[in-house]
């Protein structure tokens, strides 16, 4: 299966700023985009994901229903310099994936999700400007997906914003 990209970003400051990831493959045809919003002194993105095929698809709930990360999902690096940023969130030990692991978004289906991660990173005080991508895969078999056999990239580019942590 292949991927293919498209990038929107917002222009402007004080918006959140987005991007948008296609998947598009055989069975599969389905977006994920991430909005980063710094309002009220948080950094929570925002997560779409929108399946336009005609059968379901199922992406890591890690991804599109968690409360609060339990692992580095999220790439986050310095704009300017590229450094990665650390993570200091929970690290949750588990066992192997199962299909519970994974959301079911129905044909035509759009599902939405907001994340605060900014207990998770280790941002540097001050303002700051930051990138924030995501990678990882979805499928249409979510027993496949399970046994690592099977599944498409489901990627969402960069997303560049500012941040002044205190």
């Amino acid at each position: 299966m292949t991927a293919v990209l498209a990038v929107v970003l917002a222009a402007g400051t004080g918006g959140p700023v987005q991007a948008e990831g296609q998947t598009k493959g055989q069975a599969m045809d389905m977006g994920v985009g991430l909005a980063v919003d710094t309002a009220g002194g948080h950094v929570r993105v925002n997560v779409q994901v929108e399946n336009r095929g005609k059968q379901t698809v199922y992406v890591p709930r890690a991804l599109a229903s968690a409360s609060q990360l339990d692992g580095r999902l999220f790439d986050v690096r310095d704009a300017r310099t590229g450094a990665e940023i650390p993570y200091q969130g929970r690290m949750v030990k588990r066992g192997p994936l199962t299909a519970a692991d994974f959301l079911a978004v129905p044909a035509g289906g759009t599902h939405r999700h907001s994340i605060d991660i900014t207990p998770a990173y280790a941002f540097a005080p001050g303002p700051h400007e930051y990138r924030l991508s995501y990678a990882g895969q979805a499928g249409s078999d979510v027993q496949a997906l399970v046994a690592g056999s099977a599944g498409a990239a489901l990627v969402a580019p960069a997303v560049t914003f500012k941040y002044t942590a205190r």
